[in-house]
């Protein structure tokens, strides 16, 4: 069964959302989920299914949630909508 998630990777965007939630909270997020501290904004995007708004970031190892950005500001264009497995 597919299922649809919309991706915004706009670095703009990504780097006002990142300012809004501040670099203490960030880092609290990764350290709670056991992963380095992400350092470039390229490197990340928004990921939004029928639950949530996800921030993730790209590791060597693999792509990982950051951290759930429902209650900030998130963009209103530029969404890409995408079918997974």
């Amino acid at each position: 069964m597919r299922r649809t998630v919309f991706k915004h990777m706009d670095k703009f965007a990504i780097k006002r959302l990142l300012m809004e939630i501040g670099q203490h909270r960030l880092n609290k997020e990764c350290q709670q989920k056991r992963l380095p501290l992400p350092k470039r904004v390229r490197l990340f995007h928004l990921e939004q299914n029928d639950d949530c708004t996800l921030l993730k970031y790209k590791y060597q190892n693999g792509e990982k949630t950051v951290m759930k950005v429902d209650e900030f500001e998130l963009p209103e264009t530029g969404w890409v909508r995408i079918k997974q497995r």
